[in-house]
């Protein structure tokens, strides 16, 4: 909608709106209604984005998909990225506020469809969240006249022991691990296909922490299998999970240069 601003300077009222109950409704609607996005087999091309596959978030973006599945498909992945949304508010607002405005943003961004907007900073999920935060957070503290948001919550040992944490190192840290829980996810999918789910859920703890001497022959032993093969089994899992959680950024991404640059930013 061209000329259309996403912001007005909110109405100042001296009794504060009932925010919660309201939201936290909308929140579960979101959620019932949030369902995995079906890519279909032929969708418009995006000009520009011939050589780049289709993807979830290029998809939400564009016009292939009706209003409905954009809206389902947006809370789909806003309800698996929440931590990390969370995290960032969390580093912005003082504790009593989070949950509110948490809600809120949540429900305003999927009934306004907020990711249909021409922005060339929503090039992927990640970019917008971040840009929409930031504006949704200055909105929020010039309408509540917030001056301080010290990060003092139960949560805040997760992000970073320095209480003056940059939202975005709090988001990306939890967006990173947003992305691993999806990856993996999907690969124990694979490995259900194949009868393989036992040997990948043994081995899944050790991607992290890495085997003590002996695990590995107490496991093959209790699996049946060879400690050679186990330990092949676990390269190969650790390999498979770093491209499943690539292959996890690029599907919110719309193109690869994009992927690749936010690749980086949250390895970095």
């Amino acid at each position: 909608m061209a000329g259309a601003t996403l912001w007005s300077r909110p109405q100042i009222s001296a009794q504060r709106p009932r925010t919660a109950q309201t939201h936290d409704n909308k929140s579960r609607l979101l959620e019932q209604r949030a369902v995995p996005l079906v890519v279909p087999t032929r969708v418009r091309e995006h000009p520009g984005m011939r050589d780049f596959p289709s993807t979830q978030w290029s998809l939400i973006r564009g016009s292939a998909l009706s209003q409905a599945d954009r809206r389902d498909a947006f809370g789909t992945l806003t309800h698996a990225y929440r931590p990390a949304i969370r995290a960032f508010l969390r580093a912005r607002l003082p504790p009593a506020e989070v949950d509110d405005a948490l809600q809120t943003f949540l429900t305003q961004s999927w009934e306004h469809a907020w990711f249909a907007r021409a922005d060339p900073e929503f090039g992927s999920f990640r970019g917008f969240l971040l840009v929409m935060l930031r504006r949704h957070v200055g909105r929020w503290r010039e309408r509540y006249r917030i001056d301080s948001a010290p990060v003092s919550d139960e949560d805040a040992a997760f992000i970073d022991q320095d209480p003056a944490i940059d939202p975005q190192r709090a988001f990306d840290r939890r967006f990173l691990a947003a992305l691993t829980q999806q990856a993996v996810q999907a690969l124990r999918g694979a490995y259900v296909s194949r009868g393989r789910a036992g040997i990948f859920d043994a081995l899944l703890p050790m991607l992290t922490s890495g085997p003590e001497k002996g695990d590995l022959s107490v496991l093959a032993e209790r699996l049946a299998v060879p400690a050679n093969t186990l330990s092949v089994e676990l390269k190969r899992l650790r390999d498979r999970l770093g491209a499943a959680m690539r292959a996890e950024l690029t599907s919110l991404c719309t193109d690869q240069e994009t992927a690749e640059r936010e690749w980086r930013e949250l390895r970095g």
